[in-house]
């Protein structure tokens, strides 16, 4: 029998991509493409090529699945009703949310914004990676919107709306024997106007300042310009087996970030057992549960509070009780499943 035919529209190449596609390729004959959105000056052009590449695919194509609303969701979904397939758009965090702080999420750029809105009202189905991308209150700081998600930035959207995890592949990762009093995060982007306070690392920063009997390793921290403490170690970045052999020997990982989807790295660390402190946002505190610590508030005493309450009370047995948590939830087995069953339930409604 042969395989349905969809089109796939992604704007850069990450691991959360490719791990999509060979999921959506194990299923369906996939046509790939890929919308520059890192040079403005060439958008009008890739809006030409996508175009094309939609009328010369589309024959017999039952749907089109685009990784992330903004500028590439527009054209499939404006596209859908006249030339007769499905648009999903799978929604990872940067579309869903604005932070005018610190000039983040595509809800704050007054440019893509009329095209995220009209793909979020007019595509056939939504797939969040978390319910949060959807709406949720937000309390971690004061200096934006009470709230994030879609459906609070578009009051009146009704569309289709299904929530799917992200899945990890378990086997990737290990744990070695640990090195005490050892902290790790991973960032990209660190050197853009927003990066350092998105991720948190000022609050790294400080406590790295507070707490000189512990390391404080950042990979990806070489694009970090200001200067840093000599127990904040800037790590440049790391492929998979770098990065799985660095988080093995890591206690602790922090995700402190202002805004978060449902993010790999915390749950890659977790899975090399590394005990996790994450601020409230996003899916992170549903992610940690109770094998870890959630910082309530963006604040620096109340994150030395928290990194001494978890010195304090460490214990060996929650390596691998971080792991097991993501391990037995939120296996990519998961994903797999309810991502093809989500798309072949929409080409058939």
């Amino acid at each position: 029998m042969d395989k349905k035919k969809l089109l796939y529209f992604y704007p850069n190449w990450s691991t959360f991509v490719q791990k999509d596609i060979e999921i959506l390729e194990s299923e369906f004959t996939l046509i790939k493409s890929e919308f520059n959105i890192t040079s403005k000056w060439k958008l009008p052009f890739e809006f030409i090529k996508q175009f094309i590449f939609i009328l010369k695919h589309i024959r017999k194509t039952k749907a089109v699945v685009v990784q992330f609303g903004g500028y590439q969701s527009f054209l499939p979904v404006f596209l859908s009703k006249p030339l007769n397939y499905k648009s999903i758009i799978i929604l990872g965090g940067t579309d869903t949310v604005s932070f005018p702080s610190i000039k983040y999420g595509y809800f704050r750029n007054n440019y893509i914004k009329p095209f995220l809105t009209f793909s979020l009202k007019h595509a056939d189905l939504l797939l969040p990676v978390s319910e949060t991308l959807i709406e949720t209150d937000y309390t971690y700081q004061n200096n934006d919107f009470p709230k994030q998600g879609y459906a609070y930035f578009i009051p009146s959207i009704k569309t289709k709306t299904k929530t799917i995890y992200n899945g990890f592949e378990i086997d990737k990762w290990y744990i070695k024997e640990k090195e005490l009093l050892s902290f790790i995060t991973v960032g990209a982007n660190l050197g853009t106007r927003f990066g350092v306070e998105l991720k948190g690392i000022d609050l790294i920063i400080e406590c790295a300042k507070r707490f000189p009997t512990c390391k404080f390793y950042v990979v990806g921290g070489q694009a970090i310009k200001q200067e840093t403490p000599s127990n904040f170690i800037k790590i440049g970045q790391l492929n998979g087996t770098q990065l799985a052999e660095m988080l093995a020997t890591k206690s602790y990982y922090l995700q402190l970030s202002m805004s978060e989807g449902f993010p790999n790295g915390l749950c890659e660390a977790m899975l090399a057992g590394c005990i996790p402190i994450v601020s409230t946002v996003g899916a992170m505190p549903m992610i940690v549960e109770s094998r870890g610590y959630v910082l309530p508030q963006k604040n620096s005493d109340l994150l030395e509070q928290t990194i001494k309450l978890a010195i304090d009370n460490y214990d060996t047995v929650q390596h691998q009780a971080a792991r097991d948590r993501i391990k037995n939830t939120f296996p990519l087995e998961r994903r797999k499943k309810e991502l093809i069953e989500a798309i072949y339930q929409e080409i058939n409604d």
